[in-house]
């Protein structure tokens, strides 16, 4: 309930003070309330001064993002007299395994690090060119390598202290002589990514070296998730609407070859209906050019399997008759309904997620509620009941060259309506 609805003469009490009253009258833009107490005195306050009788008052929270703008988390540095300490935190939108091969691809470090010039291995090792290539430093605590910092300074060693795969790294650093400090970096994996957090630390009486250049110091981070490759996270209703990936992206096939292939094969089948139904318009138009290419030259791509998923609902009535698009509205109304059993027990994956999709639209109010679909009765004893595809044909075929489209037309089986399309146009080419 809105605390500027609330029934006058409800009971209410003081949070400071612990004294019992009664709401008489509410004014708005503030709201304050009018509250009277038994010896007659009336007083004004505001919600945050008063609990209701019976009325839960939840305390406001901020509600902040998962993920903060640009990936920016906390950075601060502070120095107290011998010890000086600075923490950065970014979130980036990849793996921790990325993450972890990027933080520890020493070799890069002078891409987004600052203060470093140039890194190299510190190995004992006989061939030259080998002292140079961190391929063969071993990437374990007590192991070493140097840098050289953007300064006229000489290299300076740094020590891997600590290492756990894809949890944490963190070696010993200086640019100067005068003063060492610890650098310490942690993954934490989210959602949408990782949290990258880098703790350093230094200790001694030049500690205070770490807090110069600190602007550019705190936005190492930020540097290297210009250079840190990007992995796209799904959210639930991105999951739903693209159900499985390859069956919406190649029309249910392995891969986009396997479609165009099958395309090119029904086409020059007579299937024209199946290649105009592509909606990826790219496969589409690379289908008509594969169908053009194979008359020209007399060869035929293998034609894959097809697409459990795609096969055509079984004639005679009952919901296995519904058309796809009708299909996607009957487990909608159903998952509306609270019946979500029946949407997850769909066998096709490309119309379990069109649903689930329009579901979450419709409960965001983004789209309406479509209307149930009239669900075919089942028909036994019909024309079509015990057909072979072939026996279809021939009867189908011989109504298209009497006149009568309407059966044909209302095939949900697109392959089997292409050919027999197909069959009736070649035996009226041939009466003329």
């Amino acid at each position: 309930m809105h605390l500027n609805r609330i029934d006058l003469g409800t009971q209410c009490t003081i949070r400071e003070t612990g004294e019992s009253g009664t709401l008489k009258k509410i004014y708005f833009y503030p709201t304050m309330y009018e509250i009277e107490f038994s010896d007659g005195n009336i007083r004004h306050y505001s919600s945050k001064d008063l609990e209701f009788d019976g009325i839960a008052q939840p305390e406001a929270k901020l509600q902040t993002p998962p993920v903060p703008k640009n990936g920016v988390g906390e950075t601060w540095t502070s120095w107290e007299p011998f010890v000086g300490e600075s923490i950065v935190k970014h979130h980036f939108t990849t793996t921790k395994e990325i993450m972890w091969k990027m933080l520890t691809s020493l070799n890069m470090y002078n891409v987004w690090f600052h203060g470093i010039q140039r890194a190299l291995p510190v190995i004992d090792i006989d061939r030259y060119v080998h002292k140079y290539s961190f391929t063969h430093l071993d990437l374990v605590p007590g192991s070493f390598f140097k840098i050289r910092p953007r300064t006229i300074a000489p290299y300076f060693k740094c020590r891997i202290m600590t290492l756990e795969k894809e949890k944490e790294f963190g070696f010993t650093f200086r640019t100067s002589p005068l003063n060492s400090e610890y650098v310490h970096f942690t993954i934490e994996e989210t959602e949408f990514g990782v949290w990258v957090t880098c703790k350093r630390t230094s200790k001694g009486l030049f500690s205070f070296l770490t807090q110069f250049n600190w602007p550019a110091r705190s936005h190492i981070l930020q540097k290297l998730d210009t250079i840190v490759p990007k992995v796209e996270f799904k959210t639930e209703e991105d999951e739903a609407g693209s159900g499985d990936s390859g069956a919406n992206q190649f029309g249910g096939f392995a891969s986009r070859q396997d479609y165009i292939d099958y395309g090119i094969n029904m086409g020059l089948e007579g299937n024209m209906d199946f290649v105009n139904a592509i909606p990826e318009k790219p496969i589409r138009g690379m289908a008509k050019a594969g169908i053009m290419k194979a008359k020209r030259i007399g060869i035929t791509p293998r034609k894959p399997d097809k697409p459990a998923g795609d096969t055509a609902p079984p004639s005679g009535g009952g919901i296995t008759a519904l058309s796809p698009e009708d299909m996607v509205t009957y487990l909608v109304n159903k998952g509306l309904d609270g019946d979500m059993d029946t949407v997850n027990a769909h066998t096709d994956k490309v119309t379990r997620g069109k649903a689930k999709a329009m579901i979450v639209k419709i409960k965001r109010g983004t789209i309406d509620r479509p209307a149930m679909p009239e669900i075919p009765e089942a028909t036994s004893g019909s024309e079509t009941a015990g057909e072979t595809d072939e026996q279809l044909m021939e009867r189908l075929i011989a109504k298209g060259l009497e006149g009568d489209m309407d059966e044909v037309n209302a095939l949900d089986n697109r392959v089997l309506r292409g050919k027999i399309k197909a069959a009736i146009v070649k035996a009226k080419r041939a009466a003329n």
